[in-house]
């Protein structure tokens, strides 16, 4: 046999071969939710993982390193700093520093002392820089549990008590309306996991919770039909079965009144998707709607997002396949 076609032949079965066991940076990103930019982050900074290369320099992954992403989240959630653990996986130790948990409360601290300030100051830039900052280094999640909603919360509770208060925190709001905006369409044009529908209840205008999970759930792979604040439930199971989506995420800040659950558990059965529902109005016990089978996520966006993939995966077994043999 000729030798040029036996090493083409070996070369091609190897790509097949590694396509199988290897995926690009975006694959890597689907699966655990941390945004490419801080597992690049995460490798430069720390060393924290050592991708292997093509021979075009692209990063190629392994479920090993699924693994250890999912290992290092679990050590954020549990309040430790990314330099402790990045100490932890590289000399093989058993456990983290227990006193670097104080280090680690202090960095959010630290962020969301300065985040108020630049409100306070009217700083555009500052609070950009800041948030460009946290995300860089940690998952939009936790950026968004540690950094945005304390944020929220402190402008929210203490509008009352500052002379410019309530126009500090429309400053806020409007910032992280047009931050995510921007995120969200970039985030789009990569996603090609399942469609998700995503609005708020009847009568609910406070949509910030719901841009904050979908920007969680696009970095995932999901693909977010946003609809946005107030949705009639009426207009669902048509906008369902025209866009082809496979659950239905809803969310309400306010605790739901009889009328309104008693419709969502009239949508929950009338569709052949999940209906869920998320926010604080999901953080209580709903019978009526639990009953006929939906679904409460509650208010924070980490958990809820694992209960949606538990239920609609963003990728199938099948459809991940293929996402590895184009990436």
């Amino acid at each position: 046999m000729n030798i040029e076609i036996m090493v083409k032949r070996k070369k091609i079965s190897f790509i097949a071969r590694d396509a199988k066991t290897h995926f690009a940076i975006r694959v890597l990103s689907e699966r655990t939710g941390v945004g490419t930019s801080t597992l690049r982050a995460w490798e430069r900074r720390y060393g924290l993982l050592t991708p292997e290369r093509t021979p075009k320099g692209h990063r190629l992954y392994s479920e090993k390193d699924v693994k250890l992403v999912e290992h290092i989240l679990v050590l954020l959630e549990e309040g430790h700093s990314l330099s402790a653990i990045a100490r932890q996986i590289k000399q093989g130790l058993a456990s983290v520093e227990d006193d670097d948990r104080e280090n680690q409360a202090g960095v959010w601290a630290h962020y969301l002392a300065d985040n108020l300030q630049a409100i306070y100051d009217f700083s555009t830039e500052r609070v950009e820089a800041i948030y460009n900052e946290a995300s860089s280094l940690y998952p939009v999640d936790m950026v968004t549990e540690r950094l945005i909603e304390p944020t929220l919360t402190e402008l929210g509770n203490n509008w009352q008590l500052r002379e410019r208060g309530i126009g500090e925190e429309h400053f806020y709001a409007s910032w992280v309306r047009n931050r995510l905006g921007a995120r969200f369409h970039h985030a789009y044009s990569q996603a090609t996991g399942a469609r998700i529908l995503l609005a708020c209840v009847p009568g609910s205008h406070h949509e910030l919770g719901l841009m904050l999970f979908a920007i969680s759930a696009l970095t995932r792979g999901y693909r977010v039909l946003y609809l946005g604040a107030d949705l009639p439930l009426d207009q669902v199971s048509s906008v369902v079965a025209q866009s082809g989506s496979r659950a239905v995420v809803l969310a309400t800040r306010s605790d739901l009144d009889d009328a309104t659950q008693s419709q969502l558990a009239k949508l929950s059965t009338s569709l052949e998707v999940p209906v869920m529902l998320g926010g604080m109005g999901s953080d209580r016990a709903l019978p009526a709607f639990e009953a006929v089978g939906g679904i409460r996520l509650g208010s924070r966006i980490s958990i809820a997002l694992r209960v949606l993939a538990a239920h609609i995966p963003a990728f199938s077994t099948s459809e991940r396949s293929i996402s590895r043999s184009v990436s």
